[in-house]
């Protein structure tokens, strides 16, 4: 029901949207907040900046082992501001071929604080904590392929709100079974980020951003790791055209030497990240987001291929620094190494 009252909202917001930017023209820039004028510039104090894309990473069945590292992009927040960010993500993973049956959905939580030392240098601390489940997203998935005339694939072929993960080792042997009696979360962790804008651009070049993180496990959990840290670094581009904001980006992430039960995992993980964000009045826009994550796994057949997800939603600011995040994840690609289906949702306060 919440996913489908994500689609009800969405589906009602946007003709609003559209009407509001017909009968107004473009809000001038920053945006105005006829209510509040004394901080006009929370998100949209420099140039090519905008909210920015949604706050997602890739959950699919590898990749949501060792979560946390994101690419960072440039954004207007002066110095001595503070966010706090809150956000949760479900997604289902649903799999089924001769060396693997995956059927199980992830809960991701996620709380982030943020400290602009500087205008263009800020620190975060995040402590983010997944959980694998049964769930509920079966029965919405197979009413919304009915509804509209969708093939089902391999789902009648599962029972309904499993927790189950089978894989065969890539050498033989007894596979790799993980069901609902595996402790949960399944991974806990705290990572630390300096983020600099080196540049906000002008009217020809884009805005530009670099991240540095260190990532530690807060608790033990089902990846088995060989050092006390991880370590990411990212570099993100956006540019503003008329209403639109174009983001392109990537992250590497280094591991160490890490299996799942056994399964080993690849020391360096990447990701890149393409949005595109409509701003379709002073405090709402549109976001699309693609979103590209190496495969983690080693000699695992598709789940040591490319994820490929699709992010689509919209982030609305109904008080000034206040910022709701809401969206929908689907797979394309490789549908046996990314979620079949999800939802992600959060606020962020800034002050």
């Amino acid at each position: 029901m919440g996913a489908l009252g994500l689609g009800v909202a969405f589906a009602l917001a946007l003709p609003a949207a559209l009407a509001a930017q017909d009968q107004a023209p473009y809000p001038p820039f920053p945006p105005e907040h006829p209510e509040n004028q004394a901080d006009p510039g929370l998100w949209f104090g420099k140039p090519n900046v905008g909210y920015g894309p949604l706050h997602y990473v890739s959950l699919a069945p590898i990749p949501s082992l060792r979560t946390g590292f994101e690419t960072h992009f440039p954004d207007a927040m002066p110095a001595g501001k503070f966010d706090l960010r809150v956000t949760e993500s479900w997604v289902q993973n649903q799999a089924l071929s001769d060396r693997f049956t995956l059927d199980f959905e992830v809960m991701r939580s996620n709380i982030d604080f943020t400290w602009a030392l500087a205008d263009n240098v800020r620190l975060d601390l995040a402590i983010e904590s997944a959980s694998r489940t049964g769930g509920a997203l079966d029965a919405f998935i197979l009413s919304f392929h009915q509804a509209f005339g969708l093939a089902i694939g391999d789902r009648d072929h599962f029972a309904r709100n499993e927790n189950t993960i089978v894989i065969q080792r890539p050498g033989g042997g007894p596979p790799v079974v993980v069901d609902e009696n595996d402790p949960q979360p399944y991974e806990q962790a705290a990572l630390l980020t300096l983020r600099h804008t080196v540049t906000y651009g002008d009217d020809y070049f884009p805005a530009l951003a670099w991240s540095f993180s260190v990532r530690g496990n807060v608790a033990s959990g089902d990846v088995h790791r060989s050092g006390p840290f991880d370590l990411g670094g990212s570099i993100g581009l956006v540019k503003e055209i008329e209403t639109v904001h174009v983001y392109a980006g990537a992250n590497l992430a280094w591991f160490g030497s890490e299996d799942f039960f056994g399964l080993k995992l690849r020391p360096l993980q990447w990701s890149t990240t393409v949005a595109f964000e409509w701003h379709v009045f002073t405090e709402f826009s549109i976001i699309a987001q693609y979103l590209v994550t190496s495969g983690a796994g080693v000699g695992l057949g598709d789940l040591s291929l490319p994820v490929h997800e699709i992010v689509a939603g919209f982030k609305w600011e109904p008080w000034q620094g206040v910022l709701i995040e809401i969206s929908i994840v689907e797979n394309i690609i490789n549908p046996y190494n990314s979620p079949d289906f999800g939802v992600h949702g959060g606020v962020t306060f800034r002050w």
